[in-house]
């Protein structure tokens, strides 16, 4: 089995220049890759336990969460997983969905597990413990929810100016009364989409906005359509991905046209090459990005490189890609 001190001879290098290397340290673009080549031909493996030992570090991130089943937190997984296994770092997942308690016990269960940092993801407010979370004492990235205490740094998407501008579009293009079908409002995204969409109509009084609160179930949004086309509404939007597909449901039992006889609208998790050629507007949030950019911020804290990062604890708003909207 190759050593430290064979990536460093063949690679022509100090074997503490490996060392800083193998730390995440900044090197001349041509160490890297004369370190990197090295490690390949000779299929060096880092002995992680006795770096960890010695680095006081378990070379683990916890990530918490209780969206574990949707699309949209798979592939935020799915971003962190691929940043952090570059790195030499593995996943804690830890998730939860029955009660405060439960998100009390999951945060011990990782802090006893000593990872070196915290991923919270959540997808409703009721579970955030803000006291609990206020003790934990390795760095902390917020996804989707604001960081009151400013012990984390924060990831969040722009939902409000994206819907926004979909509604915009709506009423630009005439329509006059616009139906919202948003998830419940103990969520900050759902209360994020919503305000977009009041934002959109604030200054067109000749426009209603016609809201039905559904609970992110295809049955909920295959009702909540059913009820706005009976209210007459042109156009619909649908502020999640499982209750548009029950709207695309009634619109089909009921012989009605997507462009042609409504205007419709969701939130999607496809890429432009994969969408359907169905006439419709969606909201595609940067999901692996999300994980990408998490994984990189928690990583950066917990080598301390703070030519990378602020001293301060930031936000970061990244931007969502709308699809299908044309100026007409």
């Amino acid at each position: 089995m190759a050593s430290i001190r064979d990536v460093a001879q063949l690679a022509g290098v100090s074997v503490g220049t490996v060392s800083r290397y193998l730390n995440g340290q900044k090197l001349r673009q041509s160490n890297v890759e004369k370190i990197t080549s090295a490690i390949k031909v000779l299929d060096y493996k880092e002995n992680i336990i006795a770096k960890g030992l010695k680095n006081n570090r378990s070379f683990s991130i916890g990530l918490l969460m209780n969206s574990i089943s949707s699309r949209f937190g798979s592939e935020v997984v799915s971003g962190i997983e691929k940043v952090a296994e570059a790195n030499g770092y593995s996943i804690l997942l830890s998730g939860f969905s029955k009660s405060e308690k439960q998100m009390d016990e999951k945060i011990d269960y990782l802090l006893k597990h000593s990872v070196d940092g915290l991923i919270v993801f959540l997808s409703s407010e009721e579970w955030i413990d803000m006291e609990k979370l206020a003790q934990v004492n390795v760095p902390i990235v917020s996804l989707n929810y604001p960081d009151p205490l400013n012990n984390a740094d924060v990831i969040l998407l722009d939902d409000r100016e994206s819907v926004s501008n979909v509604i915009s579009d709506y009423i630009a293009k005439g329509h006059q009364k616009i139906g919202y079908i948003t998830a419940p409002q103990t969520d900050y995204t759902a209360k994020e989409r919503l305000l977009g969409a009041k934002d959109a109509v604030e200054n067109h009084p000749e426009v209603a906005l016609e809201i039905y609160e559904g609970d992110y179930t295809r049955r909920s949004g295959y009702q909540g359509t059913k009820e706005l086309l009976m209210a007459n509404a042109t156009a619909i939007f649908v502020s999640n991905y499982n209750m548009s597909l029950g709207s695309l449901e009634c619109f089909n039992e009921q012989g009605i046209s997507v462009k042609k006889d409504i205007a419709f609208g969701h939130y999607d998790y496809l890429s432009e090459g994969e969408q359907s050629i169905l006439p419709r507007v969606t909201i595609n949030p940067p999901t692996e990005k999300i994980g990408e950019t998490a994984a990189t911020i928690i990583l950066e804290r917990i080598k301390g490189i703070p030519e990378n990062l602020p001293s301060e604890k930031q936000t970061i708003i990244l931007n969502n890609q709308i699809l299908g909207m044309t100026t007409e």
